[in-house]
């Protein structure tokens, strides 16, 4: 009954019809329009006055991923099928609405040292209370995501709403068994003022998320410290090993706020915008009761994780009839630590320091493209460090990802688009240091010193692209298309000191599109 109703809710979001302008942005154009999208929906009441053509996406794909140049914590394959609906709607002059529906269904192969639903492939590590087994198995994930959002404009006065939720449900097929349903709800308000070509806004939101975890074994004697692939463990901080008493049934909570404002420059073909945000979240994992239930109750809670985000955000889009460019400019500083409320102390802390700049510069022939070029450049400062564990490690890299995409065929019917690119990624300085705090070293012999040289690991990735797009009627385009990605390393730091093959990573994706 939830699902059909927030389908239903998702497909009234669509609802509207409007005219539209010649000189409009149509977002399905090119692929550097992606990011743009993803900014409108940041702060819809900065981009309202900006003309974007009204669009509906429906999309069916395929992902395969074979990876074998990975931190520890990530499958070494998985299948990833899903169905999406995205799209904008200009209702009028003064109101834009947007909307959205995604469902994933993810299958993995060979996941281990890993019993929840969090994945370390574009993170340095995770999130400090965890459970954990060596042996690994396969996964199978449902995802389902629904967004709402719109902007309206009152005299001198902008207004804006996003919504979204997110429904998880991941589980384990062998021992052991972990069942997770996770359930995150969060929106955001925004309010501006604008006179002439300048608006100034402030903008707040909140966020709830649970994910509640049932595990248990088939076999319930494997679950012993002599059986030491399936003998379930806790990982409190980075390093530090506990047993933890209520592993077949706990929960997290997650209670999330964020504040900020913004400056935007609106002219006739140009947009500037700058916003600065600040944001909370507190992670508490509850145990079970004396009964053996598990509930959101505060005599159950046992470990807190609280992440502070600040964030400083700037935007150049420049419109112009045959050349349009995209900056961005992005910083934040993300600090975490944790906090025992059993043992009445701290023993975790992160800092990560990201400075991102993205560029994309675009040449068209009305809708045809000329030349598409995108430069992404990631400065990371990366540290973790468990007090008690002893375990403190320090990551500093650069990511530079470069593409270009043309149109190799344009008429009255088809239009075929064709992209290459290549991800790099290179480490600038990093250390590790370790001195155990239990017997064994598990944890440090097959998670911390596996990623830490992948970390060490210089890295590069050439991917390349196609997509057709065939014209059914005056207002529907069919988009069918295919990518191919590689990574591999550039030099031998994890094959001389790890477990890896020395194999690259190997990404299809495939699919197909209607856009009306």
């Amino acid at each position: 009954m939830k699902f059909n109703c927030l389908h239903i809710f998702a497909v009234l979001s669509f609802v509207g019809v409007s005219a539209q302008t010649n000189d409009s942005i149509h977002i399905p154009t090119n692929s550097l329009y992606n990011a743009q999208y993803e900014k409108i929906w940041e702060n819809p009441i900065q981009y309202s006055q900006f003309k974007v053509r009204d669009f509906t996406e429906t999309e069916l794909s395929a992902t395969i991923k074979e990876l074998n140049l990975k931190r520890a914590q990530t499958a070494e394959k998985s299948n990833i099928f899903a169905f999406k609906t995205q799209g904008i709607f200009n209702i009028s002059e003064n109101l834009r609405v947007l909307g959205g529906f995604d469902y994933q269904f993810v299958s993995e192969k060979d996941l281990g040292y890993n019993l929840t639903s969090e994945r370390t492939e574009d993170q340095f590590v995770m999130n400090p209370h965890y459970i954990f087994a060596p042996k690994k198995a396969n996964w199978e994930s449902q995802k389902y995501r629904v967004m709402g959002g719109l902007s309206y404009n009152y005299s001198n006065f902008d207004f804006g709403l996003t919504v979204d939720y997110r429904n998880n449900n991941s589980f384990r097929k062998s021992d052991p068994r972990p069942a997770i349903n996770t359930a995150d709800y969060s929106g955001k308000a925004f309010v501006g003022y604008h006179l002439k070509k300048h608006q100034i806004s402030i903008f707040g939101g909140l966020g709830r998320k649970t994910d509640s975890y049932d595990l248990d074994f088939v076999n319930d004697q494997n679950n012993s410290p002599a059986n030491e692939d399936y003998f379930v463990r806790f990982s409190d901080g980075y390093g530090r090993l506990l047993h933890f008493v209520s592993y077949s049934n706990f929960g997290y909570k997650t209670i999330s706020g964020n504040a900020g404002a913004g400056y935007a420059y609106r002219g006739e073909k140009n947009l500037f915008t700058i916003n600065y945000s600040y944001s909370k979240s507190m992670e508490t994992l509850f145990g079970k009761s004396a009964n053996g239930y598990t509930f959101f109750d505060e005599s159950l809670e046992q470990l807190k994780y609280r992440v502070k985000n600040y964030q400083t955000d700037a935007n150049y889009w420049y419109k112009g009839n045959s050349i349009q460019y995209f900056g961005n400019l992005n910083f934040q500083s993300i600090t975490g630590d944790n906090y025992s409320l059993t043992e009445l102390g701290q023993n975790y802390r992160m800092t990560l320091d990201r400075l991102s700049l993205n560029q994309s510069l675009l040449w068209k022939d009305q809708d045809k493209t000329i030349l598409g070029l995108g430069l992404q450049t990631i400065f990371s400062d990366f540290s973790a460090r468990d007090l008690l564990g002893v375990t403190s490690k320090y990551v500093k890299s650069l990511d530079i990802n470069l593409s270009a995409n043309k149109d190799i065929l344009k008429n009255d019917k088809q239009r075929v688009n064709i992209l290459v690119g290549a991800k790099s990624y290179f480490p600038i300085s990093e250390s590790l240091e370790y001195q155990a705090a239990s017997s064994t070293n598990l944890f440090y012999d097959n998670v911390i010193k596996n990623d830490y040289y992948y970390d060490k690991t210089s890295q590069l990735g050439p991917q390349i692209g196609l997509q057709f797009f065939q014209r059914i009627s005056n207002k529907t385009d069919l988009k069918i298309f295919t990518n191919f990605a590689t990574l591999f390393p550039l030099n031998s730091v994890m094959e001389e000191n790890v477990n890896y093959n020395g194999n690259p990573n190997m990404i299809f994706n495939t699919g197909i599109s209607l856009y009306y």
